[in-house]
């Protein structure tokens, strides 16, 4: 422990010394600079007329303090619960997959369609009745302005509930107090009848306390279904599996697993890296050896996979104890975090060209986390704990809520100044942190490595902010924050900035290029920030640019092309004085340079494009190799301008490079698309392309050879009103379709919206072709112009009126949307027949509807044809009054839902009493709504 102290204050000097060493360079190429602009300006000065003045410096203004006051709420438990709540329970011993079930429940369909609301709340070791209400709120997406003005959340919540059926899953529950079980129910007596609360837990108790009517106990997986599992985590090919004398021994080692999948992939994780037969027989005798039957047998198996991991990455995985249970954390922020503190060195991998995605912890890998770190590592769960944080802890949660009034013991500060780390997670809306606390933290905390604070209403951030030299990861959520102290530009070591729903924020730091370390910089959902600082191109270090969603964003700085490190760049601005002025050209030329884009870049052209000179514009992004999903977005609305050409000539520069899989065109003023995408070999330009979105492209005329796109899967096209042929596809009698395999060969989704009849008709009955799109499973119909009846040849492919929708044969989904002209009730309907894999068909604003398609009232006469169709939907149809008795023929159908539909049908299929009822009565799931 000593030695241990020793390190630390050594490292702190150390980079106390770095820190210098940059302050004192940055400082000397300022001077260098300002040198050499002073000897111009004196040389000049008589030319010019210069005078001399002086003028008292402006001082940096006081920090404001605020006073935030938060409403107080009270909860009255008394009265008689009414049962309108059924509890069941999902029973199981940890690693077992009960959350896994539970989500699969919550996120069913047919539980969509069956709830109003769907709520969820990961409960774990703490059950108070007012923090679980909070959650359920929270849950529930309302806002959070609504909530500081409501007297209690009990109102809130009774208010939320009110008369609706829910279905609220409180995950990991340990709760074994029936009062407080009692407390909760009085809160929730609100929701309709039939309204459930499914519970996860390990204990039997907690299941019989909580009232549930219905226990499901999760058992052990069967030998065979665990060794499946283990063979799919252990064996990175099938060679391996192959090794009979491996396979021996990975059986002894699983059925050590009992049969636990958390134990089974844990250990087969852990064996995938070590391949030789000898590694796998020393961790079986020695490493395994110590396992016995009983409870703990799953933390024993997951602390061996602890034990294998390198010393560096076990201190990471003991950072993650500072996240509560279920916390949602992106995985680029957390290697971020070991980063920044040293844990692991910041290198340029394969992880830039994989998507940020969200991830959590398994709760018995969180116990695990919590088990294994030292006194280093503190979570504050409540204010007392506070007093009792170890000295020698570096790195600190506060998880708790903090009101106004809050203010930390004088000594905690004075204890904890070595403090590394400080992470303020609690997302309750009630949080109020005080200015004159968060001076207290941040002029004390000198050595912070990490500061993230989350959803706490900061309107401003101290000067003193800028003190903290050695911070790399700096995180603020604030949706009351309007501006950030130039201060900030101080801290030379910052690494990492991130700003997310800063709704109010309205610039960033003037002297942002101060940040010389900065290798990522986040603004993302703030809505009111219009530009960025003009030096930000000199951020050499700069690798990731986020401005995902900052809808009012103007333009892009200048220099933007001098990044050459930039790994990321979410969205590229062209500004409408750049697009009128014609400079749009010189802005898109600026993306050239940036070759190591990967993953998304969004390219938005504010104003109308006009393009001056003779600059040719080439080839912007077709060098970028690494680069997945690119979307080209023009000014809305300028469709209504004569075609200049110039929108072409931007898009002509926009080729993208071979590995592109997603590309988008929305707003596209131009006559006619780039040649790149006109070509005849398109399939070998862009033959990576899984999806494919062009929208309100109004004054085009001819679609390109999509049909050719060998990779393409999903297919989107939206209001083009003017297009009339699809290349390849104009059907003259000299035009024969190449084979099945060269026609939309992989297209599993189609959506087509605000297009003419004639461009449906060539994509779904091609000229000369017998059996098209035999792949598609999912099919999107809405404003089709001219759509009065569906034509003979594409009615087989919409489920409706023809007699050729057999050669859909994957159709699983279909829906009509918007087309108020059509008529699917016509006798002609009768010579239709469907695919056996439609499992759900969706009619949407059809005012014509006034009974069902003549195939499904006559259904018993083909009831072959539909074996798979479980879902029905129809909306915003009022003219269908009544359901045909060809429903009870529909015996696979599982779910029936109608909304803005009308009174007469709503009244006639009421339970047990309506006329329509026996005609449904064997559905489970009966949604009807006016």
């Amino acid at each position: 422990m000593r030695l241990k102290k020793v390190f630390v204050e050594a490292d702190d000097l150390l980079d106390d010394f770095a820190t210098e060493v940059t302050r004192r360079k940055l400082i000397s190429h300022r001077l260098k600079a300002i040198r050499q602009n002073l000897d111009l300006i004196a040389k000049d000065k008589a030319s010019l007329d210069l005078v001399e003045r002086r003028q008292p410096l402006l001082l940096e203004p006081n920090s404001v303090q605020l006073n935030l006051d938060r409403e107080t709420y009270s909860f009255v438990p008394d009265g008689e619960v009414e049962e309108n709540v059924v509890v069941i329970s999902i029973v199981g011993l940890g690693g077992l997959g009960k959350t896994t079930l539970a989500q699969w429940v919550h996120n069913d369909e047919m539980v969509k369609a069956n709830f109003n609301k769907r709520l969820w709340v990961c409960v774990s070791d703490v059950f108070e009745v007012k923090m679980i209400a909070e959650k359920i709120v929270e849950s529930a997406g309302g806002e959070k302005a609504n909530y500081l003005q409501l007297d209690t959340v009990q109102n809130e919540l009774t208010e939320m509930l009110d008369g609706k059926k829910y279905l609220l899953v409180l995950d990991d529950v340990w709760n074994e107090n029936t009062l407080k079980w009692s407390k909760l129910k009085n809160m929730l007596i609100g929701g309709a009848k039939g309204s459930k609360i499914l519970v996860t837990t390990r204990s039997d108790v907690v299941a019989e306390v909580s009232g549930s009517v219905h226990q499901h106990k999760l058992g052990n997986l069967s030998e065979e279904e665990a060794w499946t599992l283990f063979e799919k985590m252990a064996f990175e090919c099938n060679k391996e599996s192959e090794n009979s004398n491996l396979v021996e021994i990975g059986k002894e080692i699983v059925r050590k697993c009992g049969g636990v999948p958390l134990a089974i992939k844990s250990v087969g994780s852990l064996l995938r890296l070590k391949r030789t037969e000898n590694e796998w027989i020393y961790f079986k005798n020695q490493d395994l050896s110590s396992i016995t039957r009983g409870g703990n047998d799953v933390m024993t198996i997951l602390r061996l996979s602890y034990n294998h991991l390198p010393q560096h990455l076990k201190i990471c995985f003991a950072y993650c104890s500072l996240f509560p249970k279920d916390f949602e954390i992106q995985r680029f922020d957390l290697i971020d975090m070991w980063i920044a503190q040293g844990f692991i060195q910041s290198t340029i991998s394969n992880r830039d060209n994989v998507e940020d995605h969200f991830y959590k912890m398994h709760n018995l890998i969180h116990d695990l986390a919590k088990e294994v770190a030292d006194r280093e590592f503190f979570s504050i769960t409540k204010t007392e704990d506070t007093e009792v944080v170890p000295e020698q802890t570096l790195h600190a949660s506060c998880l708790f809520q903090i009101d106004g009034s809050l203010v930390f013991p004088s000594d905690f500060y004075r204890k904890h100044i070595k403090l590394r780390t400080f992470i303020y997670l609690n997302d309750s809306p009630y949080n109020v942190m005080s200015n004159s606390t968060l001076e207290r933290m941040i002029s004390s905390f000198v050595r912070l490595r990490i500061l993230y604070l989350c959803q706490l209403p900061i309107e401003l951030l101290p000067q003193s902010l800028g003190g903290l030299k050695h911070l790399r990861y700096l995180a603020i959520s604030s949706e009351s924050i309007v501006t950030l102290p130039n201060s900030i530009t101080k801290l030379h070591n910052l690494q990492i900035l991130k700003l997310v729903n800063c709704n109010k924020l309205t610039k960033l730091p003037r002297d942002i290029w101060r940040l010389v370390s900065l290798r990522r910089l986040v603004c993302r959902f703030c809505h009111s920030l219009t530009h960025i600082p003009p030096g930000l191109w000199q951020l050499a270090s700069l690798m990731h640019l986020d401005f995902n969603y900052c809808l009012s964003l103007e333009d892009m700085p200048p220099g933007i092309g001098q990044l050459t490190s930039l790994r990321t760049l979410t969205n590229f601005i062209i500004g409408e004085e750049s697009c009128i002025s014609g400079l749009a050209s010189d802005k898109l030329n600026e993306l050239k340079g940036l070759v190591d884009l990967r993953n998304r870049l969004t390219i938005n052209f504010m104003g109308r494009v006009c393009a001056i000179g003779e600059r040719t514009l080439t080839d912007v992004v077709k060098n970028m190799k690494h680069l997945r999903q690119l979307s080209v977005e023009f000014e809305y609305g300028n469709h209504e301008d004569d075609d200049t050409g110039d929108d072409l000539i931007m898009l002509e520069a926009l080729q993208p490079h071979q590995n592109i899989e997603s590309l988008r065109i929305v707003n596209y003023s131009g006559s006619r698309f780039p040649s790149w995408l006109m070509v005849e070999n398109l399939g070998f330009l862009l033959p990576k392309l899984v999806y494919l979105c062009i929208g309100d492209c109004h004054k085009c005329q001819k679609l390109p050879l999509l049909w050719k796109l060998p990779s393409l899967q999903s297919l989107v096209l939206r209001n083009l009103n003017f297009v009339e042929n699809i290349d390849g596809l104009e059907g003259d009698d000299k035009f024969m379709l190449p084979s099945d395999e060269c026609y939309f060969s992989s297209l599993k989704r189609l959506e087509l919206r605000a297009i003419n009849e004639k461009i449906m008709k060539q994509i779904l009955c091609p000229p000369h072709h017998h059996s098209p799109l035999c792949d598609l499973n999912n099919l999107t119909l809405g404003s089709v112009d001219g759509l009065a009846t569906m034509p003979e040849g594409v009615c087989r492919n919409l489920v409706s009126l023809s007699t050729c929708l057999t050669h859909l044969s994957s159709l699983e989904f279909f829906c009509i949307d918007n087309c108020p002209q059509l008529d699917l009730s016509s006798d002609e309907a009768m010579q239709f027949q469907a695919p056996g894999n439609l499992s759900t068909f969706r009619v949407l604003m059809l005012d014509k509807l006034t009974t069902l398609p003549v195939w499904l009232q006559h259904f018993s006469e083909w009831i072959g044809g539909l074996i798979s169709l479980n879902r029905l939907e129809i909306d915003g149809s009022p003219m269908l009054t009544s359901l045909p008795k060809g429903m009870r023929s529909l015996t696979a159908l599982q779910m029936l839902i109608v909304k803005r539909g009308s009174s007469i049908l709503k009244q006639r299929c009421q339970e047990e009493v309506g006329e329509d009822w026996p005609k449904i009565a064997h559905i489970p799931r009966v949604y009807i709504q006016e």
